[in-house]
Formats: C-alpha cells, structure tokens, sequence
C-alpha cells in the first residue's frame, strides 16, 4: 500500500471520528428542543440529582411491559462509545423530539441487545437508546442486573402547545 493511500484512510477514519454525531438510515431527524421545553428525569432517585434530565443513576431498566406498550424506536450502538455522554444524550433527546408522538427518552451504557437483534444470540452490551409515546413514571423502571444499565438517564420531554 502506497503511502498516500495509508494517509488518505488516516484522513478520512479522523475527520469521521471528529465529526458531529449524524443520523442513522431510518432513523428520526436530531430537531433541537426548544428552550420553552422543560425535560425531567422520571428515574427513581433522579429527581435528587437532577430536574433538568441529565442526571444519572445506576442499575434501572425500563420495564418489559413499558417497552412492549409504548416504545416508538430504539437504536443500539457498540462500545467503547467515544462520544461524551452529555452529547450522546442531547442525540438521544433531539431524535425523540423529531420522532412524532415521541414524548420520552432512556440512554444507557452497558444494555444487552434483544435476542434476534440483527439475527443474533442478544446479550452483547451497547449503548442503547429507547424512544416512548408517553410520559415515563418511575413505576417503569425496574432493578437491572448487576454490571448493566449503567450511566443511564431518562427524559419527559414537556413542550408547551
């Protein structure tokens, strides 16, 4: 391989890890949350560490009955993530507030993918975001298991008419 070949690839593998996070194919377009909106965090004991939304806490998983009856969209991505998590959560927020009828957000580090997920066995832990038509209460999270569901956060998103 040619220098300027090897050069080249080193270019372009920089100027993508340095790029703004872009949308998925399929995915719901990133629209900015206004400032009029107020975001909270329904996660128990988030309240305490933060009303904006951004707080995080450890070791809570949406409830499988909260998934089945009101999950618009999800999306996983591999780890390591190199995205900050202030960042990836803006994303996560932003691609909710562009989906229609999108009204709630989870992010979590260290989530097990579906079984079936791209035809696989599931289990792998990514970094995974889930999208909800309606308002998340505490009541829909339950403990997950140890070492996963880390680093997570949750978000009503309450925009006025």
């Amino acid at each position: 391989m040619h220098f300027s070949s090897i050069l080249a690839i080193a270019l372009s593998i920089t100027a993508a890890a340095a790029s703004p996070i872009k949308p998925r194919a399929g995915g719901p377009a990133f629209v900015p949350i206004p400032a009029s909106c107020t975001i909270t965090n329904p996660l128990p004991r988030a309240a305490s560490s933060s009303s904006c939304g951004n707080g995080t806490v450890n070791g809570y998983a949406p409830s499988q009955a909260f998934i089945n009856s009101s999950a618009v969209y999800s999306f996983y991505l591999g780890e390591p993530d190199y995205e900050p998590l202030s960042t990836r959560w803006e994303g996560c927020l932003e691609q909710c507030h562009g989906l229609s009828g999108c009204v709630s957000a989870f992010l979590g580090y260290n989530v097990p993918t579906p079984k079936g997920y791209y035809g696989t066995a599931g289990g792998v832990l990514e970094v995974a975001c889930f999208m909800f038509d309606r308002y998340a209460t505490p009541n829909d999270f339950v403990a997950a298991p140890k070492g996963q569901y880390v680093n997570e956060t949750a978000g009503n998103i309450y925009c006025p008419s």
